[in-house]
């Protein structure tokens, strides 16, 4: 069972045909929902309880010890969180991050802000580097993991059916390089392109990396707060808990 280092949170199991699926929120029906991305966990992103009211955390299966699914691949997540979205009582907005917002923008929300998810393939140099040596440590990554990045997300551009925010470091990929701190952006200028062309894609970069909702937070709620009060979610940065209001609808 995946585990959290806050008070306040609950574990909750949703059984779907893929299997089971669990989030960690104060109660079964978060207005938001928010997904980490790949070899990482909730854990990373719990300040955001204090940056938004009535969040949810989702566990990526495998990740946090949350359990594996029947098949485990991006089209089986998907499958999955799909069935999961409909015990909420109303579409969420989706905070996700990587390949957690592969899956995001991949389901239905009322609207979603991808954090740098990737789109192409061919210089996913960090992830390498990050399998590489998270193995070394010990750390299990299955093939399976590992075999989701063999193939551009390209298809994503077809998924997307809610208002979407995209918002990508302004540290580049490229060239290859020792990291220090935080990993670079992992879209290519042609990737953030083909995002933003898209007509339900509104298209910023910030300033950080690959892990903005842990290394910048500030910077990803200051660049989110007009998309969230245009659909139904006002928050003011720098506020914490920040008022919902439209409780309603």
């Amino acid at each position: 069972m995946p585990t959290v280092r806050a008070q306040g949170l609950k574990n909750y199991t949703v059984v779907t045909g893929e299997g089971e699926i669990v989030f960690t929120a104060t109660h079964p029906d978060p207005r938001v929902l928010m997904f980490h991305g790949f070899m990482r966990q909730a854990n990373h992103v719990l300040h955001w309880r204090d940056l938004i009211e009535d969040i949810g955390f989702v566990h990526l299966p495998g990740h946090t010890f949350s359990p594996v699914l029947a098949e485990t691949s991006i089209e089986g997540w998907i499958r999955a969180f799909r069935e999961m979205t409909t015990i909420f009582s109303r579409p969420p907005l989706i905070i996700a991050e990587s390949l957690g917002a592969i899956v995001a923008m991949s389901i239905p929300a009322r609207a979603v802000i991808a954090v740098d998810p990737p789109l192409s393939v061919e210089n996913l140099w960090p992830v390498q580097r990050a399998i590489r040596r998270a193995r070394a440590r010990g750390t299990q990554v299955s093939a399976e993991l590992e075999a989701m990045f063999d193939a551009p997300f390209n298809w994503v551009l077809d998924r997307i059916s809610a208002p979407t925010l995209l918002l990508a470091g302004t540290e580049p990929l490229l060239p290859e390089r020792r990291i220090d701190r935080s990993p670079p952006s992992i879209l290519t200028d042609d990737d953030f392109a083909a995002y933003a062309a898209h007509p339900m894609v509104e298209s910023r970069r910030i300033e950080g990396g690959h892990d903005l909702l842990a290394a910048n937070p500030e910077g990803v709620l200051a660049a989110a707060a007009s998309f969230m009060a245009r659909h139904g979610y006002p928050v003011r940065p720098g506020v914490q808990g920040g008022p919902f209001e439209d409780r309603a609808s």
